[in-house]
């Protein structure tokens, strides 16, 4: 009786244990997660997609290939090193007859051999000679002389007698961008004091104002077709020589031949 009592006795007691084991696991467990509950939403990062952030590498390539750098420069064609436009030449007097107005006819001539190239014309000797002495008149009628014409003058007998369609003054001119314009297939008709430039065919010092065509280049000279000399075709001078004797008609030199130096330095291309 005793020992069945206190079986039931420890078996009562046991129960009673488990029971409150459990009770204050549970008891834990809900007071714990009451305790640490907030207001405040927490998010699961694994619960929410991830955001991918761009690699900077990346944008930054594809920004590039979007909008170049300001300081980009494009790349440009080099130029021959060489080259010589096929001009055709007749001197400004082209029977050898120098009397007037063949001896002040540098202008025409000159302005006559580049249209000719530009225009695709291959006039016989007869035929230049005529243009020439029909042009001297049309100047006299507009301006009232022909002996000295500015490359403004010469430019306007280019589109107002010769009726060509692009002509184009440069002024201060480089060498480098004469010899691009060549490169380009545009032979440059190009005033002078004539007697800086040292062409030995010339009578006596040569004269004041002188104008020819620049046809071509080498690495160290300009290829002129000098219409002030029957030995004027391909004659070449110095890229120091002709740049410093580039000067344009000024009205002192009529009285005093140096003051041809104080004409600017332009050029003219017939297109």
């Amino acid at each position: 009786m005793i020992q069945s009592f206190s079986l039931l006795h420890r078996l009562i007691c046991f129960a009673f244990l488990i029971g409150m084991v459990g009770f204050s696991g549970c008891s834990w467990s809900t007071w714990k997660e009451s305790f640490y509950k907030s207001d405040v939403p927490v998010t699961d990062p694994q619960s929410e997609e991830a955001t991918e952030v761009p690699d900077p590498k990346e944008s930054v390539a594809e920004k590039d290939e979007l909008s170049p750098p300001d300081n980009a420069t494009e790349t440009t064609e080099e130029i021959p090193t060489s080259l010589n436009l096929g001009v055709l030449f007749y001197s400004q007097a082209p029977f050898g007859n120098w009397d007037m107005p063949y001896q002040e006819a540098c202008e025409e001539a000159s302005l006559l051999l580049a249209h000719y190239y530009a225009t695709n014309q291959s006039p016989t000797i007869y035929e230049f000679e005529q243009d020439l002495l029909a042009m001297v008149d049309w100047e006299v009628e507009t301006f009232g002389q022909y002996e000295h014409t500015t490359i403004e003058q010469t430019a306007q007998i280019a589109k107002d007698y010769l009726h060509h369609d692009t002509v184009e003054i440069l002024d201060n001119p480089t060498v480098e961008q004469l010899k691009a314009i060549l490169a380009e297939g545009y032979p440059i008709v190009a005033p002078f004091a004539g007697r800086y430039l040292g062409n030995p065919y010339f009578t006596g010092e040569g004269p004041v104002y002188h104008m020819l065509v620049i046809r071509g280049y080498d690495e160290t000279h300009f290829i002129t077709n000098d219409v002030g000399t029957r030995h004027g075709e391909n004659f070449i001078y110095s890229y120091d020589v002709l740049m410093n004797a580039l000067h344009d008609w000024d009205d002192t030199a009529a009285t005093d031949p140096e003051g041809i130096l104080e004409g600017d330095k332009r050029v003219l291309i017939l297109k």
